[in-house]
């Protein structure tokens, strides 16, 4: 009999080990190694969560990785690494991106600094919570939040839903409205609910609109970029029709 046929698994590996030595992991080096990984091995949103686990834990280790991605072309990957850089060291924060251009540092100020609009990834974890959405994995929801643009409305303030001018769906991030058909309340909508295209009957007069009750929140996005998503996903266009 071949010695090696006696030997146990682990006795084969300890051999082996002298040719071939193991790399020891640790969780930073598991993040290190997945942010790096090419975008055909790890797609945006398991990227983007990885970034945020960074600035969650505040790892200085990664300084040199979030600079990198702040020239990520993917918006949810940039914003998320600009957060995580500011979180970690606020002061590269303000040293690196100015190089992205002024139209681009403003934009990440409003988000990171000010906090006067939601980050695309901010807009994923809100969808996340949408019972509608329940389920749906994270990069699906991340193409639903790169359509989705963010609406604000004071108490009083209103909106026109007719058709003739509306195509999009708006789904309430926080605050509540009423929705007025002819001058009459049908429903009240409120923190996380969908509101969608079976409120708008056909009329070429701003009859039907929704009147804010309090500040509020909206994330809007277009139907048929909507739909789009949609095509790709069997089970979520399921709940979908179910809800509408």
């Amino acid at each position: 009999m071949c010695i090696r046929d006696i030997l146990t698994d682990n006795d084969r590996i300890h051999r082996l080990d002298a040719f071939y030595p193991r790399v020891k992991l640790n969780s930073k080096l598991v993040l290190k190694f997945m942010i790096n990984r090419d975008f055909t091995q790890a797609n945006r949103w398991t990227k983007a969560c990885i970034l945020f686990q960074i600035g969650t834990q505040r790892i200085e280790d990664f300084n040199l990785d979030l600079i990198a991605q702040l020239f990520n072309p993917d918006n949810l990957i940039c914003e998320i690494a600009a957060w995580a850089l500011y979180q970690i060291n606020p002061d590269e924060y303000f040293q690196h991106t100015p190089r992205l251009g002024a139209a681009k540092k403003r934009e990440l100020d409003e988000l990171i600094l000010r906090g006067t609009r939601m980050t695309t990834f901010e807009k994923v974890l809100f969808y996340q919570r949408i019972p509608v959405f329940e389920d749906t994995n994270g990069i699906t929801l991340s193409y639903l939040a790169d359509i989705s643009s963010e609406i604000r409305l004071p108490k009083g303030a209103s909106l026109t839903l007719d058709t003739t001018r509306n195509n999009d769906f708006l789904v309430i991030v926080s605050g509540s409205v009423k929705y007025y058909e002819r001058g009459e309340v049908k429903a009240i909508f409120r923190e996380g609910q969908f509101v969608g295209e079976m409120l708008s009957q056909p009329s070429f007069l701003n009859t039907n609109l929704i009147v804010a009750q309090t500040d509020l929140v909206a994330l809007r996005f277009n139907k048929d970029q909507f739909y789009e998503i949609l095509a790709d996903n069997v089970s979520l266009s399921d709940r979908i029709l179910a809800y509408i």
